[in-house]
């Protein structure tokens, strides 16, 4: 993961590069800068390992942030949570976030529909447990993964608002859990910390 973490940011700083070099037609309406929030399910899978069933959950993106360097390519950055309660046990919920970082591809749809492609590093992938409304005794469980990111977006790139319906994937891999205090690494203790996140949403952005 972490080989491949420096290849995709590599490409990613390249490919930003590459679009900052662009000339950049001063009558362009388009916005550069957008941000967003939104709101959807969550649809969970946790490794045999964790015995825990998820249901579908809640998804806000606090954060959806992008940045143009041209009517094609940019770069997005993105805080995501959602929360599950563990089938057959109401009074146990999950808690999953990260932040996701990546390149944007744009492709013209036509004139007021776009489609956003948007692979993004996932890090600080936590997981926090809740029984009875209170943290438990293990509450994080930190790791990283990568996100296949799509927004099919309505509007026309100029200045003010504009929507979207978002569909993201996740698959990560938890590296440790956080116990009274202590880290411990999963691996050390035979624990598979495989979790896949599936999410389907309504995002609305302000463009600058």
């Amino acid at each position: 993961m972490k080989k491949l973490s420096i290849l995709f940011l590599s490409l990613f700083f390249t490919i930003s590069y590459s679009q900052t070099e662009e000339v950049v037609d001063s009558s362009d309406s388009k916005s550069k800068i957008y941000v967003g929030v939104g709101l959807g399910l969550s649809s969970v899978s946790l490794s045999d390992d964790f015995d825990a069933d998820l249901s579908t959950g809640l998804n806000v993106n606090f954060i959806n942030l992008g940045y143009r360097f041209s009517e094609t390519w940019g770069a997005t950055l993105n805080l995501s949570s959602a929360g599950h309660v563990v089938k057959d046990e109401d009074d146990i919920s999950v808690g999953i976030g990260y932040l996701g970082i990546g390149p944007m591809y744009t492709f013209s749809l036509s004139e007021g529909v776009s489609w956003d492609l948007k692979p993004q590093l996932a890090f600080n992938l936590t997981g926090v447990v809740e029984e009875d409304g209170e943290l438990s005794e293990s509450t994080l469980e930190k790791g990283t993964g990568f996100v296949f990111g799509n927004s099919l977006v309505f509007g026309d790139g100029a200045k003010g608002f504009s929507f979207s319906v978002d569909l993201d994937y996740m698959s990560g891999k938890f590296k440790s859990i956080e116990e009274d205090g202590v880290s411990v690494d999963l691996d050390s203790i035979d624990v598979d910390g495989a979790i896949s996140n599936f999410k389907l949403g309504v995002g609305v952005r302000y463009n600058f």
